[in-house]
């Protein structure tokens, strides 16, 4: 490596920067730390994010969604990683996450940006599907996204994605094709997030197309409205169909999204129906044909500057429309934010009350204090 290269990296290290305590500043809403080598730059990507249940119902489990089994505390997520770009044309990601097993990957993408408004991206990525699943899981007001949007959405997999945006951002869209998506016996365990190692073993091809507008301009990244600017508006929508081995699925959803003056309002519907393939490879999950529906609407404000937040949410989730059962709910959440530096340093306290419409009730409210860090 040539010494002017040499200095220009360590010139670049030496300047990585961490933004300063006191109120949040321009590049509170950036990247803490960027390394620049000359025709690459790097970003280091990190979220920890700790949860203490210091009370919950008796019939709380995290495998229904809830946030733990019994009070006490957890390590919600425990991340880290990088993305940057590199000769002006190529951007990518590459991070794991702590598990109970270890650290698995979680995010490992190549993205090719050489034509105008149009991009290719190969790897283990989210599926350009659910607004909030496609949002950053540290980017929300509250500490978790909706109920149904875990659920529902497919959130990672392989494959390769064709997306652009026209008029500077005021339409994007997305086109993918995956390896297919695994759910869950329990809905709230939603589908299986896979890196795919060792291929596409035991699914078909699963096939995502969606479209955003923003008429008034961007909207900007994440949910809390830290820019006070004017009205703006976002609609979206996504669609999928995964032809699958075992069972075939097809679903969309439809997103509504407005910020003004430091408030927010965020909706999303998702439904999907399935049904066993006529000629499975192997058992399939599900003894018949399901349809299954999500609702869920919010609104925050940021009561002092950048610092102090009240957000609320209402959820709706039917997890077999054929059935009355427990899976007929309603879910309350809501809590406060405060934000030390934005999204990077914060403390949210929520409670959260879920009524069962049909079947048998559960005590399954939880009160709940989330401490995240993000780079």
């Amino acid at each position: 490596m040539r010494p002017s290269r040499v200095a220009s990296l360590l010139a670049a290290i030496a300047c990585a920067s961490v933004a300063p305590s006191g109120h949040a500043s321009e590049r509170d809403d950036g990247d803490l730390v960027v390394l620049d080598g000359g025709m690459a730059q790097f970003s280091l990507i990190g979220l920890l994010q700790t949860q203490l249940v210091p009370w919950q119902g008796d019939d709380a489990l995290i495998v229904s969604g809830d946030p733990a089994d019994a009070p006490g505390a957890r390590i919600r997520r425990a991340r880290i990683g990088v993305k940057g770009w590199a000769w002006g044309e190529v951007d990518f990601e590459l991070s794991m996450e702590a598990t109970s097993s270890g650290m698995d990957l979680l995010d490992a993408w190549v993205g090719y940006r050489v034509l105008r408004g149009v991009g290719f991206v190969v790897g283990a990525r989210k599926v350009p599907y659910s607004r909030l699943a496609l949002m950053g899981a540290g980017d929300g007001a509250l500490a978790e996204r909706p109920l149904g949007v875990r659920a529902m959405a497919p959130f990672r997999q392989v494959g390769l994605t064709v997306e652009g945006e026209v008029g500077d951002g005021i339409v994007r869209w997305a086109l993918g094709a995956y390896n297919g998506f695994s759910r869950s016996q329990s809905f709230n365990e939603g589908y299986r997030e896979t890196t795919a190692l060792e291929g596409n073993r035991f699914s078909n091809l699963a096939y995502v197309a969606r479209a955003e507008l923003a008429p008034l301009g961007s909207i900007g990244t994440g949910l809390p409205d830290f820019s006070r600017g004017g009205f703006r508006l976002g609609v979206g929508g996504g669609v999928y169909w995964d032809p699958g081995k075992t069972v075939e699925t097809v679903g969309f959803e439809l997103d509504l999204i407005m910020k003004v003056a430091g408030f927010h309002f965020v909706a999303e519907y998702l439904y999907d129906s399935a049904e066993p393939s006529d000629s499975p490879s192997t058992d399939p999950v599900l003894p018949g044909a399901i349809s299954r529906r999500a609702l869920s609407a919010e609104a925050g404000y940021l009561l002092l500057g950048e610092e102090l937040g009240v957000t609320a949410r209402f959820e709706l989730l039917d997890d077999n429309t054929d059935l009355d059962n427990n899976g007929d709910q309603i879910a309350f959440t809501g809590g406060l934010q405060y934000y030390f530096h934005r999204q990077h340093l914060k403390a949210q306290l929520e409670y959260t009350h879920r009524a069962e419409l049909e079947g048998s009730g559960l005590e399954n409210d939880s009160l709940l204090l989330q401490v995240q860090f993000e780079l």
